[in-house]
């Protein structure tokens, strides 16, 4: 079963057809009460800004069962666009802090870029892991974004993709992933993205 954060941020319907489609069992994750400790997968999806991220998910008390879920080794989170985000330390976006369990900051793409990035690209896969199960570089994803990750250690990127510059598509830390793309929007490709995750 997987679990889905819902904090008035991200499509969780899009992310839920998909495992419908594949007959994998979801579980919508609203507030304490609802978070299950026999999930041991959670999809933390994303839309909008960072601090309003944050003080949802702190507003539903979700924020430290998070941090908490994220120390268990054999738990998985998987972060979804600002969902991602969120998993850093701190963004130039806002002044909250961050969920901090991806060491590393938010920035935003240099003024003389067009932003928001919109629209379709590949990765470059620069470590092998299971999430990359079934995709190449050739595969594409859909992006929306005017921020993006920027870790603390290299070691910390699986991914990065060319936007004018190169930034981190797909960040992870051990057990916890961030992906900048969103998987519901993109297709066959994000569709095993989901499924890989499920898989791990």
């Amino acid at each position: 079963m997987i679990g889905i954060i819902n904090y008035g941020l991200g499509n969780i319907n899009a992310i839920k057809n998909i495992y419908d489609e594949y007959n994998i069992k979801t579980h919508e994750i609203s507030s304490e009460d609802s978070f299950k400790p026999e999930i041991k997968k959670i999809i933390l999806p994303g839309v909008g800004s960072f601090d309003n991220a944050i003080n949802n998910l702190k507003e539903i008390n979700l924020f430290q069962k998070l941090l908490e879920f994220s120390k268990v080794k054999k738990n998985y989170l998987l972060g979804i666009c600002v969902g991602m985000q969120i998993l850093a330390n701190k963004s130039e976006e806002g002044t909250q802090k961050g969920l901090g369990i991806i060491p590393g900051r938010i920035v935003k793409f240099n003024s003389n870029y067009v932003t928001p990035n919109m629209g379709w690209h590949t990765i470059n896969m620069k470590n092998t892991n299971l999430i990359f199960k079934n995709i190449s570089n050739q595969s594409k994803f859909y992006f929306l974004h005017s921020y993006y990750f920027e870790p603390d250690s290299q070691n910390h990127i699986l991914s990065d993709t060319i936007y004018y510059k190169k930034f981190p598509s797909i960040v992870f830390n051990k057990n916890i992933f961030g992906i900048q793309f969103h998987p519901e929007k993109s297709h066959d490709d994000g569709k095993k993205i989901l499924l890989n995750f499920y898989n791990l």
